[in-house]
């Protein structure tokens, strides 16, 4: 599943409906089995097999703020059950403040089901040199963190 994501601010989720045993809604999130960011993710036609290209966990800018023209963020999911709202959002590293985000639904038949995700974040703004967080949430709870740097040249 693609997820084109913008610069926009997380809107309420729809209600998730799942029963148990007893009836009652519950609802548990997926276990994140990879979390990467990439330059691209190319789908082959005839497999759905995924290939990741350029990856990386940090970037050298000559200036600054840095842009990066399309980042791509591949998740690969499973453990999940029925239909959970997810998104992802980059934050400073000390989490005072969001600077972008996606979000989408993804849907488990299976407990047992591999889902996988990618998000793409047009013109990627970081507005200094140091250390960014990407998070994954689902249901506004954390399941993955993973650390990004902007550096400049010394």
């Amino acid at each position: 599943m693609r997820v084109q994501a913008t610069p926009s601010r997380l809107s309420p989720f729809s209600q998730l409906s799942l029963r148990n045993d007893r009836d009652r809604d519950v609802a548990q999130p997926p276990e994140v089995l990879a979390m990467v960011l990439c330059d691209l993710v190319i789908t082959d036609v005839e497999s759905n097999k995924k290939s990741l290209i350029g990856l990386f966990d940090r970037v050298e800018t000559a200036s600054l703020p840095c842009v990066i023209h399309e980042l791509h963020l591949y998740l690969s999911l499973t453990d999940g059950h029925g239909r959970l709202p997810v998104s992802i959002s980059c934050v400073t590293a000390g989490g005072d403040e969001e600077l972008f985000r996606g979000q989408t639904e993804v849907e488990f038949t299976d407990p047992l089901q591999v889902v996988e995700l990618q998000f793409i974040f047009p013109n990627a703004h970081f507005p200094h040199a140091g250390e960014y967080r990407f998070q994954f949430l689902s249901q506004g709870q954390l399941l993955r963190e993973r650390k990004f740097f902007v550096s400049t040249p010394s």
